[in-house]
């Protein structure tokens, strides 16, 4: 997508010390067995989730549809493999994984996608698989949006209704909670980050 292509140093440099994520991926690959393989969907420029999760001894496979995220993230994180591809159409036996993670790239989907996706990710990760979530707390299906001063389109949830469509996918809620994080370049946005877990 060339809106992230020409933002990837941007993005990176605003949103990449998110301590609230930082947290939960350090969480994410504290529940996991050493050398888990984590599908990493919207890696962007593989900091900081992939960067965190090859340095806990995890294998990680990054999908981003921007060629320009990926060359920082391949850059940044030379241990994890990066494939470049829309991840919303990656087909149902893309791999078997312990754990996936999508922070804030399920919100550039339609609502109707993003439940697609989950059903996929639950086909691709093993029984008792993880799955970490970022999303940016606010109702709406598509809605137009600037972000980093480049008009994009956006879909969100608030926390309630995340965990039922979460929990509606075969997965069950681990923790859920909503904060609010100031980029360095401001404005403050409320997100929510989920922690789910398929039955074993």
């Amino acid at each position: 997508m060339e809106v992230f292509d020409q933002l990837a140093e941007k993005y990176q440099g605003e949103h990449s010390h998110n301590p609230v994520q930082n947290a939960l991926v350090q969480r994410l690959g504290g529940l996991l067995p050493a050398g888990a393989t984590v599908l990493d969907l919207g890696c962007g420029t593989g900091v900081p989730t992939a960067k965190l999760l090859t340095e806990s001894d995890h294998k990680v496979v990054g999908v981003d549809i921007s060629e320009g995220m990926l060359r920082l993230a391949r850059e940044q994180v030379p241990a994890a493999d990066f494939v470049h591809a829309d991840f919303a159409e990656l087909p149902a036996d893309f791999g078997r994984f312990e754990a996936a993670t999508a922070f804030f790239s399920l919100l550039m989907l339609s609502k109707e996608r993003i439940e697609k996706t989950l059903d996929r990710i639950a086909g691709w990760l093993k029984p008792g698989g993880y799955l970490a979530i970022g999303m940016v707390d606010f109702d709406g299906d598509s809605l137009p949006f600037e972000f980093l001063g480049v008009p994009v389109t956006v879909s969100g949830y608030l926390q309630d209704d995340l965990a039922a469509v979460v929990e509606a996918h075969g997965f069950t809620v681990v923790s859920i909670e909503t904060v609010e994080f100031v980029p360095p370049g401001g404005p403050a946005e409320s997100q929510i980050f989920v922690l789910a877990q398929l039955p074993a």
